[in-house]
């Protein structure tokens, strides 16, 4: 067994023993261990005092968390005048969803996300963790508010118009990524969505990059896609939309008619992206990274309602990805997470969990 193994099993039996102490354990001066854990440290095996471990499967969700508001249309929309609807409210937020999703995966999940000293941010902070997701991470900033997000939908579940109250997340920034990135250094796989600041997006690509930390990316919206860097190559993989990836790959938007999916991920990929995943409904997913290129039909699915569909198909991907599966074939997860999420007018599916998932994939595909 080499020294640093060995150093490691010590902090493992006892985090809080002293470097004298190991140092006398394994027969080599202080200053050595020290040289040790500064490594260890830097390579994000530690975490900060006490010598927190990394955990080998731990995943971390970057991003948006917010109070959520939807109102579905009991008939056909009329604009500029009242429409019957129903009226639910529930946590939301793209990283926060992700997370969820995960955590009823049985993984193991934190959530770094900001919220604001109010109700709504401790709400959204207590049932995210009741659900098995680790918030301590996660920051309250004094007299800033809650991110909150309210989609009007039509009666048959599309998204009609939505509104995005997310000031909040311009303080989540590059500073606030480098106070954390012991802690972001610590997990296996990194999922951020582009609810950052622009400067915190490009800390976090790059950190990622010099680190050969994995990394996802969810762009969000079209609009919010302009915000990643130009230099994509710290990004492991990247799941946009068809608008979104007509945005990232800098192409005319008149080709939302007739997609050339190929052409579309190539371009994502020249900007330094390993793995491109283009979500298109009924058509399917467009897969384009180091394993090749496919459409991959999704499942046949009675919608109820489309929102959270992305984000069940990001944690989906992760979760195969965590089960060293091969990126095209951790992709059918993410599409069976996605129908599962299409069968219900939550946001994340209380019917995710980890037999389910992989029962619903291997009967599908």
């Amino acid at each position: 067994m080499d020294r640093e193994q060995q150093i490691l099993d010590l902090i493992r039996h006892n985090p809080f023993i002293s470097q004298n102490e190991i140092a006398s354990s394994v027969g080599i001066s202080r200053s050595a261990v020290a040289g040790y854990i500064a490594s260890l440290t830097k390579r994000g095996i530690l975490r900060g005092r006490a010598y927190v471990m990394a955990t080998a499967n731990s995943v971390l969700c970057i991003g948006g968390a917010n109070l959520d508001s939807k109102a579905t249309s009991k008939r056909p929309i009329r604009s500029g005048s009242s429409n019957p609807a129903n009226v639910q409210e529930s946590c939301g937020g793209v990283a926060r969803n992700i997370a969820e999703n995960l955590g009823r995966l049985a993984c193991t999940v934190s959530l770094l996300t900001v919220v604001g000293d109010d109700q709504a941010g401790q709400w959204v902070l207590k049932e995210t963790a009741k659900l098995g997701v680790d918030t301590a991470l996660s920051q309250v900033l004094p007299q800033e508010k809650t991110g909150t997000y309210t989609a009007f939908l039509d009666q048959t579940g599309e998204m009609y118009v939505a509104f995005a109250d997310m000031d909040i997340y311009d303080k989540f920034d590059s500073k606030l990524l480098q106070e954390k990135w012991p802690h972001i250094a610590a997990s296996r796989l990194v999922i951020a969505d582009a609810n950052l600041s622009a400067d915190g997006l490009g800390e976090l690509v790059k950190q990622c990059e010099a680190s050969s930390l994995p990394l996802f990316v969810d762009p969000v919206s079209s609009e919010k896609a302009k915000k990643l860097p130009s230099n994509l190559a710290g990004v492991t993989a990247i799941f946009p939309n068809l608008e979104e990836a007509i945005e990232l790959a800098g192409a005319d938007p008149a080709s939302f008619k007739d997609p050339d999916f190929a052409a579309l991920a190539q371009a994502i990929r020249e900007r330094g992206v390993q793995h491109v995943f283009i979500t298109a409904g009924e058509r399917g997913v467009f897969y384009s990274g180091d394993e090749g290129s496919a459409l991959i039909p999704p499942i046949p699915t009675e919608v109820v309602e489309v929102t959270g569909a992305g984000d069940a198909f990001v944690a989906g991907v992760a979760y195969g990805i965590l089960q060293d599966l091969p990126y095209m074939e951790a992709c059918r997860f993410g599409i069976a997470a996605s129908h599962l999420t299409l069968q219900t007018a939550e946001s994340v599916s209380a019917d995710l969990n980890e037999p389910t998932l992989q029962q619903t994939a291997k009967e599908r595909f």
